[in-house]
């Protein structure tokens, strides 16, 4: 299972500055190549690299997306445009494949009779915003095992 850390996948100066140089034009070209692996049949999941990256996975799923820096820093090029992920492939990568990847897939990853309820409930589509808000995303509800252990205090929402 390839553990996919988009987060890197853009231009910023770890890559620009520092990687990019470093390994040369022709190996560049397959740095973060999270798609070609996707294509080519290899079990995957998303995750952060926290500690030294951000923990918030619409951050990290809108660079999985964009293969840009977040919509917030400015406009910048867009890292090996073949490479990038679509919004399905993302998800599924923080969900069914997370829970395949740590043996969990029979009772949590997705919403099915038997499995825990666990689920979010956030302030927009992923699916449908533009793909550079994706970062901005905020949850409002988290329900684990069908129970909500937290509420965003400013939403208003079904009590």
């Amino acid at each position: 299972m390839a553990n996919i850390q988009p987060l890197w996948a853009r231009h910023e100066p770890s890559v620009t500055d520092v990687a990019l140089p470093m390994v040369g034009e022709g190996r560049g070209r397959w740095m973060y190549a999270f798609r070609s692996l996707i294509d080519a049949g290899a079990p995957y999941c998303l995750s952060s690299d926290w500690g030294v990256s951000t923990l918030n996975p619409f951050q990290i799923i809108e660079t999985a997306v964009t293969r840009q820096p977040p919509a917030r820093e400015g406009d910048h090029p867009v890292f090996l445009p073949e490479e990038r992920l679509t919004r399905e492939q993302a998800v599924s990568g923080y969900t069914t494949h997370a829970a395949a990847a740590c043996w969990r897939a029979a009772d949590t990853g997705s919403l099915s009779v038997g499995k825990h309820a666990d689920l979010i409930m956030l302030d927009r589509d992923i699916f449908s915003c533009d793909a550079r808000d994706i970062g901005d995303t905020k949850v409002l509800l988290t329900l684990v095992g069908g129970r909500e252990v937290w509420r965003d205090p400013d939403w208003q929402g079904a009590g």
